[in-house]
């Protein structure tokens, strides 16, 4: 589980997260080309290498953020998977890449076999090996589309054989051609809660207060009277007076906060002293939860709304801050 914490706290995964939450992107598709090979055009706002998206896609699929499926594929190199690559077609008999292709006549008389550009003159077509004209086709004549003919060793054929080259300069045979699967991708319907806690910035919406020269800290353990050590997503202090310590809760969890949320902050917050308690949900907060939080003196801020919640909080501690330094109900 920490290897995923790990991957969802990564910088770039952060930055494809806060698009999917903000443009409320549900399906990821992607376009082939030839200079990047897959791209993701939904995601191009997060100024970040299409390899690196890949896998940044790849690892939130890995946590079950995201759904994969196959919708195409790429022929890339076998050795350093390169999708820039070449055909190179060579004679079967001696190998040589020395050849010319073209459409073919066979004269069905003498069995000679020539480009169509050698049988042609004026007064039409003739064998330039027995000199006798060519009249009818399928009697006199065939006609190949398209034949190879190699300079070295003149012989004619239709099957060459095939090599590839990646523009790292590796060759390789058909047999041996890797197959790339492009995915798209799926935000998972059960994950979305976790995708809105997961890019939640508080320390966004915490900055008005720090500009104001409040000592902002998220998030923050606090040591409480009992001896044990607690942790709050942040805590709000003016200078070195204790009476002024706000500590707050960001509730990330899919459920509306309930009685037993506002209980469990609240009885952190009193073992550490502090003078007021913020929560922030995501999810709102049920209506036994909504009363308790009143009776608490307990602030609730909706955080969906993320400009809307930043200005509440700014309010809302700005009111603390002018208030009378008076000991608060819950000590």
């Amino acid at each position: 589980m920490s290897k995923a914490i790990d991957v969802l706290r990564d910088e770039k995964v952060q930055r494809l997260l806060r698009i999917i939450r903000d443009k409320r992107i549900e399906l990821i598709e992607p376009k082939v080309e030839f200079n990047f090979a897959v791209k993701y055009p939904v995601l191009d706002d997060a100024n970040i290498p299409p390899e690196e998206v890949i896998k940044s896609l790849s690892a939130l699929t890995e946590a079950g953020i995201l759904i994969s499926d196959v919708v195409d594929n790429v022929v890339v190199c076998p050795h350093c998977f390169s999708h820039r690559l070449m055909i190179n077609v060579r004679c079967p008999s001696c190998h040589s890449s020395r050849l010319v292709m073209g459409r073919m006549i066979e004269h069905m008389t003498c069995g000679h076999i020539d480009f169509e550009e050698r049988f042609k003159s004026e007064e039409g077509l003739f064998c330039p090996n027995c000199k006798k004209p060519l009249n009818q086709l399928g009697v006199d004549y065939k006609v190949f589309s398209s034949l190879y003919r190699c300079l070295s060793c003149k012989s004619t054929f239709s099957d060459p054989d095939i090599k590839y080259i990646c523009d790292n300069g590796h060759y390789f045979e058909e047999e041996e051609l890797t197959i790339y699967n492009v995915m798209a991708f799926k935000v998972n319907p059960e994950k979305r809660s976790l995708i809105e806690s997961i890019t939640f910035d508080v320390e966004a919406m915490l900055k008005p207060l720090k500009d104001e020269g409040l000592i902002v800290t998220a998030p923050i353990i606090i040591q409480g009277k009992s001896g044990i050590k607690h942790e709050f997503s942040f805590a709000i202090q003016q200078g070195n007076d204790p009476s002024t310590i706000i500590v707050g809760s960001v509730h990330t969890s899919d459920k509306a906060a309930s009685v037993t949320d506002v209980l469990a902050l609240w009885a952190k917050a009193r073992d550490v002293d502090a003078s007021h308690v913020m929560m922030i949900t995501l999810s709102g907060i049920d209506e036994a939860g909504k009363k308790l939080a009143e009776a608490y003196a307990m602030k609730i801020i909706d955080g969906r709304d993320a400009h809307k919640a930043t200005i509440e909080i700014k309010d809302h501690v700005t009111k603390i801050l002018k208030e009378p330094h008076e000991q608060h109900s819950q000590r």
